[in-house]
This record gives C-alpha cells, structure tokens and sequence, in this order.
C-alpha cells in the first residue's frame, strides 16, 4: 500500500513546529534572526502563511549563525528537529543551514547521489558586503556562479530546473562537466562559505544573503535592521524593521497577491 502525501496544511502544520522551537532557542540564546522572503511576505499581509506557500525562510546575521551552529554540537535542534549544514556532514545539501523534521521523509530524486530529508525551514547567513556598489555587485556574480556550480555538480544531467531556460541551457554546460564533477560538492560548499564571509559582519555598513538568489535586490543597510515581533498564525516572529523597504526590493507590491499562485517547490513529504 502506497503512503499519502502530507497536505499543504500538514506540511505548513510542521514547518510552524520547526520555527517555533527555532525561535525559542534564540530567544533563550540571545541569537538574532528574521523572517525573510516569502514567510515575511506572508507575516506581513496574511499575519500567516502565504496559503500555498510551502515553505520558511529565514535570515540570521552570520556572527549569530555560526554561534547557532556551535550551540547545536550534536546536530540537533530537538529530539525530532536535526541540522543539515557542513558544520556537522560533509555532504550536507546545500551551503545554507536547514532544520528538518526527522519524523518525515522526501526523496530529492533529481540528485546524482539520491538524499533523503524531512521537510524543513531554510536559514540563510546575513553576510557582510563592500561599501563599493560595484564591489558588491561582483560579489554577488561570483557567488551566483558558485551556487549554480553546485547545483551542475549535484543533480542529474537533463533533470529539470527550475524554469524552462535553465533546463534547456544546462546541455550548454555539458563540456565542462568533467571539471565541475572533478572540484567536487564539498569543496564548491567550501568556496561558497569561504567568498560568501569575505567581509566581517560585525563592521561591515551594507549587508546581505550572499547564498540566496535575490542578489543585489537584497543589500541592507545594517543600522535599518532592528529586530521586530510580527504576527505570524498563532505567535510572534521577528523581522527586520524596515520590511517595508526589504520586500518592495524583492517584489515590488508585495501586498497584492499574484493572480495564478503555485507552490514553488511542489514537493510529496510522508510520515516515515
């Protein structure tokens, strides 16, 4: 007999779960972070999830991330909550922090090497950037370019991506394969850390997500990014102070929902 599917509401049901007992071990820590993307989108006009948003983002200034990372030593957020991040496997899955919920399962089929998660919130580091608006343009590139290195190196040849575009321009990569298969997931992680740290957070004036695919439309200054409680279905989370700015950045009206919503990520999670 063949397992059902979690339902939307299930799912987002769980990810509440992981964000409250994240939430609360900053809180206790003292460790600062703040809803981002479309989980600040949804706080902000639907005071909850987005209704057929699938998932949880959130940014943690990188001083602060990497205390969480040496608070959790066992790799563990809780007894059903684990870590996947270089800091505890060397083939974590991406570069970014994830908190998954070790009750449920999903398979990545489109991977080389097939990885088995349970849902989980993403946790992208809050980097430090130039003062130079060109520098950080460029800082953005090379990293845009090290993320799609990683994703080349890691899932199968003629899988779909993300949009029809990357589907179709990945044969275009094919001669360099070798190279990329040769450097390595681990080492690409490494790089991808080692360039996304290169300017100290604690001194730096603008800041950024390095590591996710907003890019430019991201940078901050870091004096406008007081912490704030907002609602968020039953409880209060913390954003940035000046979400207003942020989110207009990133999509513009963000307070008129799109007219055909999909799910972005489109995944089956089971109970295991």
């Amino acid at each position: 007999m063949s397992k059902k599917p979690l339902s939307l509401k299930e799912l987002q049901t769980i990810e509440l779960e992981i964000l409250k007992a994240y939430h609360n071990f900053c809180v206790e820590h003292n460790l600062t972070y703040y809803l981002a993307g479309g989980t600040l989108i949804g706080a902000i006009r639907h005071k909850g999830f987005i209704p057929w948003d699938d998932d949880i983002d959130i940014m943690m200034p990188r001083d602060d991330y990497n205390k969480f990372l040496e608070l959790c030593k066992d790799g563990k957020l809780d007894e059903t909550k684990s870590i996947d991040n270089m800091h505890f496997h060397k083939n974590a899955l991406t570069a970014i922090l994830r908190i998954y919920d070790n009750r449920t399962e999903l398979t990545f089929k489109n991977y080389r090497i097939e990885k088995k998660l349970g849902c989980w919130i993403d946790i992208f580091p809050l980097d430090g950037l130039s003062d130079d608006p060109k520098k950080r343009q460029w800082q953005f590139k090379v990293a845009r370019i090290l993320k799609d290195l990683i994703v080349i190196n890691d899932t199968k040849f003629g899988g779909e991506r993300r949009n029809k575009v990357a589907t179709i321009l990945q044969y275009g990569l094919l001669p360099i394969l070798p190279v990329v298969y040769l450097i390595g997931h681990e080492r690409l992680i490494k790089w991808m850390n080692k360039w996304a740290t290169k300017y100290d957070y604690a001194t730096a004036k603008y800041v950024g997500v390095i590591e996710g695919r907003a890019g430019i439309k991201e940078v901050m200054l870091k004096e406008n990014m007081k912490p704030v409680l907002v609602p968020f279905e039953d409880e209060q989370f913390y954003a940035m102070s000046n979400y207003d700015e942020y989110l207009t950045n990133l999509y513009g009206d963000y307070m008129t929902p799109p007219k055909n919503p999909v799910s972005r990520h489109q995944i089956d999670v089971y109970w295991k």
